[in-house]
């Protein structure tokens, strides 16, 4: 069948709304297997579009894409939804990147008119009863804002690529729009130009929190969070960071104080202490969105590019005591992850997190008579070999012990386990993410895939649960990274 319009595309791929896989694959007399990307054949093969390697979109006039979701089981940054993963788009050729313009790229040919349909991803759950629940037409040029920064993040990619160094790409070098890996396995090379080494074979996507975002805000429409960019005439002759380092450029060296009344920031202190989320505001403020918000989360562009933003507190000795926490894990999933493993239904989350993510450090100092200065902010993204080498080590001995049952005391005070602590110097370490421990079945604790070997267990502690547990950046780690923020003579 043909299709002469993105219209009849997009009402054809409405009438698949509410059909589960198993019911599709009987109807379309598809061949169930292992295949992880069914419901993507399913979603082809719904139109009568066999499988191909074409560089026209599917349908000619639109790219067909089915993606999972899940539903939390708590709300994140005020979304019950999270998009499953990235949204792998076509697959990069570096000799003929090297020579487009974004107008007129392969990459625009193919995505401009992108027909997606959203099934939920049930754990535990047979495949069978997956099932499509949401369509939407997504065309990024209707989105001004978001189509910028997307062109800005294809022409880094292409940056990369004429200056020899493909093989240095990475997820978190931009912000919607990604270069992930993409092969049958982690040895799929492609030739590069302007190099003679070959660089892993990687495809355009965009990122998962972009894709969560598309989910709440164009499907779902949840739409909830403040947008530091107002017009995209902004984003014309700078990138997100530069628009970013240039709200903050007229406030750094200013006390927390003196950016409050410049920016009428709620100064109504209880017991002489600033207002909770006191600095949050003051970033917010100088952002130019909603100051009365304490939460740094819920930022159009940070929830869309995998910006992390953390205030970071310093003493007017240069210490910061505060270590990063990062997104806890489950025991029982935790031991089923590969680090690097092409499967990206099985990669490690964290080595997702870290490899997508940007964090956008924003510093505060004490000075010697009790004034908290903004020093200035930085953006950080960790280098592929911290990622492979001392934080791999780390996760690598977090999943063997509790693969192998992780080692519990008590002390008659406290349980301690042999996890690896922040001491131990490894960039990383893990400690607990609940607020309260538990070591029996509760909201606050996790099912261990292995018994627990104990030493003085409590009798009414259980061998099969723990306390959640997340992995979290050293404070000293951190230190290291802002230290050109710091006051020289403070310095530690």
């Amino acid at each position: 069948m043909e299709y002469e319009s993105k219209e009849s595309v997009h009402n054809k791929a409405l009438k698949i709304k509410g059909k589960t896989q198993g019911e599709l694959a009987k109807e379309l007399n598809l061949k169930v297997n292992s295949n992880k990307n069914l419901m993507g054949d399913i979603f082809e093969a719904w139109f009568g579009k066999e499988k191909d390697n074409k560089s026209e979109p599917d349908l000619g006039v639109s790219e067909l894409k089915a993606t999972p979701f899940k539903k939390l089981k708590r709300k994140t940054n005020g979304n019950l939804y999270s998009s499953k993963e990235r949204l792998v788009l076509n697959i990069i050729d570096y000799n003929k990147l090297d020579k487009e313009s974004f107008d007129n790229s392969h990459f625009l040919h193919k995505n401009r008119v992108l027909e997606i349909a959203f099934y939920e991803y049930l754990e535990n759950i047979s495949p069978d009863n997956f099932e499509f629940k949401y369509i939407i037409m997504y065309q990024m040029q209707k989105s001004p804002k978001d189509f910028e920064i997307i062109k800005k993040d294809w022409e880094i990619i292409q940056d990369f690529v004429h200056k020899g160094k493909a093989e240095e790409l990475s997820e978190s070098a931009t912000n919607y729009l990604a270069a992930c890996t993409k092969g049958a396995n982690k040895n799929s090379k492609r030739q590069q130009p302007h190099s003679n080494q070959p660089a892993k074979q990687r495809a355009f996507s965009f990122k998962n929190k972009f894709m969560t975002y598309l989910l709440n805000e164009k499907v779902i429409g949840n739409k909830h969070d403040d947008a530091v960019i107002k017009n995209s005439i902004e984003l014309k002759n700078n990138s997100l960071e530069e628009v970013i380092e240039k709200r903050f450029k007229n406030y750094v060296g200013l006390t927390d104080i003196q950016i409050a009344k410049k920016l009428d920031v709620n100064l109504i202190t209880t017991k002489n202490k600033a207002p909770k989320n006191f600095h949050n505001m003051i970033v917010r403020a100088i952002l130019g969105i909603n100051k009365n918000n304490g939460n740094l989360n819920n930022i159009e562009e940070f929830e869309k590019s995998s910006i992390i933003p953390k205030t970071i507190q310093f003493d007017s000795k240069g210490i910061n005591k505060e270590s990063m926490s990062l997104n806890y894990f489950k025991f029982c999933n935790l031991v089923n992850e590969y680090w690097d493993d092409e499967d990206e239904m099985a990669v490690a989350d964290l080595n997702i997190y870290l490899s997508e993510s940007k964090f956008l450090f924003i510093v505060f100092q004490e000075d010697e008579n009790g004034n908290n200065i903004l020093k200035g902010i930085k953006f950080y993204t960790f280098p592929k070999e911290l990622i492979n080498g001392p934080i791999k080590e780390v996760w690598e001995d977090t999943k063997n012990k509790v693969k192998t049952g992780v080692k519990l005391y008590y002390d008659g005070n406290h349980v301690h386990n042999n996890f690896i602590k922040q001491k131990n110097n490894m960039i990383i370490h893990v400690r607990p993410h609940a607020s309260t421990s538990s070591y029996v079945n509760s909201s606050s604790s996790s099912r261990l895939p292995t018994p627990a070997q104990w030493t003085n267990k409590p009798a009414d502690f259980d061998d099969n649960f723990m306390t959640i547990q997340s992995f979290w950046i050293n404070n000293t780690f951190i230190r290291k990274v802002v230290k050109n923020l710091i006051s020289k003579k403070t310095d530690a």
